[in-house]
């Protein structure tokens, strides 16, 4: 059937091209700047086509020795973090999720809102002791400094939580028949279904701590040590005002999260529309 084309419809379509448009707009900009030369009149818009393009910003900003700057490194240096950090989230998320969507213990309402309370405190509010205790345990300048702060995500757990307790009781009630305890009830019904929230999840977690700033900022000096973000800003900090150098970076950098998400679009969205499924 073919369908209807209503003035409704044509409004929420006309809005989400606009959206789409607004958001693609910094993208194209960098992307058409990065391949600029150097010097060039890189504001004046009408002069893009008249401009020659090349790859030698791209030469110049993986050159470490011209731009003082490693990229390579640095983002090796975020996707482990990132990777790691979302990996250890996830496996402590799903098991805290199932323990409160599954059992019924003392306080269990209680700990879920404590847990849940920690969405509404400001990361940056805790800048300052979460230093304090990496400085006393002598982790600052390493990974563990970015890795073990994040593993905790109240977002994580209250999704999973969601996602859990649509499942059927029948599947938990066969489960405890065939002789699974709550582990391997977890690592063999419950993880293989909750795959589509994991998934959409995961992205979300990785590229929240691929994107971090501050903490990374605050806990690393070393440059052999930071990520891309604070990588950007010293690269920018010691060379040269070029435009054109600074949005080949950007491109670099946005390269593989826009690769990422146009793989997994189809995974990422099915799992948020299964978060929102009841029994």
């Amino acid at each position: 059937m073919k369908k209807r084309w209503t003035p409704g419809r044509v409004i929420v379509n006309i809005i989400g091209y606009a959206l789409a448009l607004i958001w693609w707009l910094p993208i194209v900009y960098s992307i058409v700047v990065a391949f600029k030369p150097y010097g060039s009149a890189v504001y004046n818009i009408t002069k893009w086509f008249s401009i020659e393009n090349t790859l030698d910003n791209f030469d110049f900003v993986l050159n470490s020795s011209r731009s003082q700057a490693n990229l390579p490194l640095w983002m090796l240096n975020s996707f482990l973090t990132a990777a790691l950090a979302t990996l250890g989230i996830c496996v402590l998320s799903i098991c805290a999720a199932y323990s409160f969507s599954r059992f019924r213990y003392p306080g269990r309402n209680l700990l879920f809102w404590i847990v849940m309370a920690g969405m509404m405190i400001p990361a940056q509010a805790m800048m300052i002791p979460l230093y304090l205790m990496c400085r006393d345990i002598k982790i600052l300048n390493t990974y563990w400094c970015l890795i073990l702060p994040a593993l905790g995500s109240s977002f994580a757990v209250l999704m999973l939580k969601q996602f859990m307790d649509g499942l059927p009781r029948d599947l938990f009630e066969a489960a405890q028949l065939d002789g699974c305890n709550s582990a391997r009830t977890l690592l063999h019904v419950v993880a293989p279904l909750t795959k589509p929230a994991l998934f959409s999840i995961g992205i979300f977690i990785f590229l929240q701590r691929w994107n971090d700033f501050m903490w990374p900022f605050i806990a690393i000096t070393k440059p052999e040590l930071m990520t891309v973000p604070v990588g950007i800003t010293f690269f920018k900090a010691n060379t040269s005002d070029s435009m054109s150098y600074l949005m080949a970076a950007n491109v670099l950098v946005m390269a593989p999260l826009l690769l990422l998400f146009f793989l997994c679009q189809k995974q990422l969205v099915q799992g948020i529309a299964f978060t929102g499924i009841k029994a």
